[in-house]
């Protein structure tokens, strides 16, 4: 079937009579060949009056084809033109046949021939069909055909500029010339005047973006641009699409503008807010970098200034590292600086301070350098970096544990008997589990100190039906793996094995998982094993998992990933690494655990650590000058028989250490390091530190009930009427953070009824964890489109506030409020 009859089967559809005037004469034969079902050919040869009696008279209900050769008559000589004009008149030219392809009106034939490249191409025409709507006209096809052209889904100018701006940053002129060859360059920028205020004898879409980032930057130039490009921008940064080449862009208009030198002249506050160049985020950082090193910031401000940046554009794909380290930094600082000097009388005082708050400095310190270390150590953070080691290194773990040191040297005995001391472990924690009949899960990590743990109970508590309290034990001293892991074991009596640093427990072996599990089934009086984590780990939850835990009541699980790269001199600097790396192992754990009906867990280590990431200066190794029978030597301890020591070490017995046997132990004072051969010296332990003795005891519960919430976040609507191009929204965090009740975090737009977007998107992380309920007030101007004053005018819009889908880059609606859109006419005009 060729084309004029596919056009003529779809016109009969719709119409009984169709008038064919064929003006050139160059179709009769098809017409005569011409074979339509149900449809009666008549070729009109002077005869009208007949063939208006045949097709009204005598066949009122048949279809009929009216074929005319010549010259169409004028309307005053058209016999049949009351019947032309009651039916439909079927057109043979190129442009007509298009048209007739899409359902389009002859009236349109104009469009067509201005445009005929575009229509050229059947695909593009198929395109065009599909994007039509009924009562389309010249402006609204033109319209959709710049959709074709620039390949969006979106038929939305805000989105064509999107796409156009990405194939100039690919250095790609397709758009541009696709324009001229389609006849579609006077329209689009005409558009664009119209939406925009951008003229130019010869526009162009980087003189354009240029205009645009000059008015929407607090520095730039005064131009016509139109308030509307502010939507634009926010538009083209949230998009999944075309975000990377807004960055390339700004780049590229940076250098040419010369922003760098405009931002030297510029103060914090005033380009805290502003985002459109990645360039305003490095004279920040450079700013804050500089201020906190000069000690003439509170890390409360640093807090707000970075609090700032978190919604901005450039933040999580560059900076949020050197946020964080300039966060982590300020507060290091601030708290070594307050807690450096503290003195306390006895280990159960210090103990519990350090619990308490003072771990965060060494968390501060991890978190910093993990930071420091993602941005490949860039030298705006050296100088930074620099102030850290030394504040860390001199003004806390000096000064705090040579303060410490008095509290170890007035020591005659380590307490076995304290419930905190992790000797007590067993007989405190896991047998009252046991003997209610609860199987339970024992997680010892190697290393993991306590401001990990900290840091993972809040991840845990963060974790929907996860309870997790959080509590801290004294490690053996001196605070070394076989020692720590054998304390956390049931025993009644621990003996260091002659000659060497292992333990026994009752005279047994705990090395290794098969003596510990050979411990385990002698001394816990209940069906219990031990097992390496991987091992663990590579089991199917619901087969072989399901019935290895069956077997019994209590499982220990050990793992060492923290100490095993700390330990080793060629990795040590990447200990903070693995400690983020171990957050994770355990949550998956923990979830597996559950998976093999486990709800009971315990996480605890056998030791801490101490890690400084620079090279030690000289100053920071003992000159001890200890001899006797040297059984172990070790950067933290001395293990032997007949030991005498000098200042630079504490000297205990094995039985003031709750040890049985003939044994000696030194441990180095303060923060002081042992010579050893081949050891690293950054990551250390063994020694009285708190660093290093405190170790968390987290106990964790799986429950079948939700265990988190997130904050309610509210607006301050003082009116439901829209009346100027911005509205100002007051959004309120209606409580505070705590450890069940989680941050959420929206995006928020104004949007018509349906589904158009007609403001900018406002993003935002409520995370505030104290403060009134003005406090927690952060104000937003919407920026609305040219569309709310003219398509969407008295119409109701929403103010949608969504919330990100878990594990998707998709959003769902939070919250609606409703408003009317009531813009004033002089809101069209610019400022005078």
């Amino acid at each position: 079937m060729n084309k004029i009859s596919e056009a003529l089967l779809k016109l009969f559809a719709k119409h009984r009579i169709v008038f064919w005037y064929d003006e050139k004469d160059e179709l009769l034969e098809q017409f005569q060949d011409l074979s339509l079902d149900s449809v009666s050919k008549v070729y009109v040869q002077g005869n009208q009056f007949a063939v208006k009696y045949l097709v009204s008279k005598e066949n009122p209900n048949e279809k009929f084809l009216l074929y005319f050769t010549g010259e169409k008559p004028a309307y005053e000589d058209n016999w049949l033109l009351d019947l032309e004009l009651a039916h439909h008149v079927f057109h043979t030219d190129q442009e007509a046949m298009w048209l007739q392809e899409m359902g389009l009106g002859y009236h349109l034939k104009e469009l067509v021939t201005q445009h005929m490249e575009f229509f050229r191409a059947k695909e593009r025409r198929i395109k065009l069909k599909d994007y039509l709507g009924e009562g389309d006209e010249y402006p609204e096809i033109r319209y959709k055909m710049l959709a074709i052209l620039f390949g969006t889904e979106n038929i939305n100018l805000l989105t064509y500029i999107h796409a156009h701006a990405s194939g100039f940053s690919d250095g790609n002129d397709k758009y541009e010339k696709d324009l001229e060859r389609y006849g579609l360059t006077s329209y689009y920028w005409g558009e664009i005047k119209r939406k925009f205020g951008y003229t130019n004898d010869t526009p162009s879409i980087y003189d354009f973006l240029i205009e645009v980032f000059n008015s929407n930057f607090s520095f730039g130039t005064t131009n016509k641009i139109s308030k509307e490009s502010k939507l634009l921008i926010s538009l083209w940064k949230d998009s999944t699409l075309y975000k990377d080449y807004f960055g390339k862009i700004s780049d590229k208009i940076s250098n040419d503008l010369d922003i760098e030198n405009k931002l030297n002249q510029t103060t914090l506050e005033s380009i805290i807010g502003d985002d459109i160049f990645k360039m305003v985020d490095q004279r920040i950082i450079h700013e804050l970098v500089h201020l906190i090193i000069a000690e003439g910031i509170s890390s409360d401000n640093v807090f707000l200034f970075v609090k700032q940046r978190e919604n901005k554009f450039w933040y999580s794909s560059d900076f949020e590292p050197f946020y964080q380290c300039i966060l982590f930094a300020s507060q290091l600082i601030s708290g070594a600086k307050k807690h450096g000097n503290k003195t306390y009388s006895t280990l159960e005082e210090g103990t519990k301070d350090y619990a308490s708050t003072l771990y965060e400095i060494d968390l501060f310190y991890r978190k910093f350098i993990w930071n420091f270390r993602k941005t490949g150590q860039n030298k705006i953070l050296s100088d930074l970096a620099v102030k850290v080691e030394k504040v860390y290194s001199n003004d806390w773990l000096l000064v705090y544990n040579n303060n410490w040191q008095g509290v170890i040297d007035n020591l005659n005995t380590w307490k076995s008997d304290n419930q905190i001391n992790q000797k007590s472990f067993y007989r405190t924690h896991v047998k009252p589990v046991i003997d209610k009949k609860q199987r339970l899960f024992v997680i010892i990590s190697d290393a993991f100190r306590y401001e990990c743990g900290v840091e993972l109970t809040k991840k845990l508590q963060n974790e929907n039906r996860f309870e997790a309290s959080l509590n801290y034990m004294v490690s053996s001293l001196p605070s070394y793996t076989q020692l720590g892991m054998a304390s956390l074991l049931p025993h009644n009596e621990l003996s260091i094995q002659e000659g060497s640093d292992s333990i026994l427990i009752d005279g047994m072996s705990t090395s290794g998982v098969q003596g510990r599990t050979k411990i385990l089934e002698v001394n816990a009086g209940s069906r219990a094993t031990a097992i390496k984590a991987e091992d663990f780990m590579k089991m199917n939850s619901a087969k072989e998992g399901r019935e290895f835990v069956k077997q019994y009541d209590l499982i220990y699980i050990y793992h060492n990933r923290i100490d095993k790269v700390g330990d080793d001199k060629t990795t040590e600097e990447k200990v903070f690494d693995s400690v983020e790396e171990e957050f994770v192992f355990l949550l998956e754990m923990l979830k597996k655990i559950n998976n093999m009906n486990g709800y009971n867990m315990i996480i605890t280590s056998d030791h801490g650590f101490i890690y400084q990431h620079n090279d030690l200066d000289e100053s920071d190794f003992s000159d001890s000058k200890h001899e006797g029978e040297i059984w172990k030597e070790n950067r933290r301890f001395v293990l032997g028989r007949g030991l005498s020591n000098d200042s630079a070490t504490k000297s205990f017995k094995g039985t003031d250490l709750g040890l049985v046997g003939d044994v000696d132990i030194l441990i180095p004072k303060s923060i002081n390091r042992i010579r050893v051969k081949g050891a690293g010296s950054r990551f250390i332990h063994g020694g009285s530190s708190p660093q290093e003795i405190v170790i968390p005891l987290i106990k964790i519960t799986k429950t079948r009930q939700d265990t988190t919430t997130q904050v309610d976040i509210d607006i301050i609507k003082s009116t439901d009427r829209i009346t100027t191009n911005i509205l100002p929204v007051s959004f309120i965090q209606t409580n505070l953070t705590s450890d069940q009740v989680l941050p959420r975090s929206i995006r928020a737009v104004i949007r018509a009824e349906d589904g158009e977007d007609l403001s900018d998107l406002y993003k935002y992380n409520f995370d505030i964890e104290e403060g009134s309920e003005r406090q927690r007030e952060v104000k937003h101007q919407f920026i609305m489109s040219s569309k709310a004053n003219s398509k969407y005018k008295n119409q109701r819009v929403k103010l949608i506030l969504e919330e990100p889908v878990e594990g998707t880059s998709k959003w769902k609606q939070y919250k609606e409020y409703y408003y009317t859109l009531n813009i004033s006419f002089t809101n069209d005009f610019d400022d005078f």
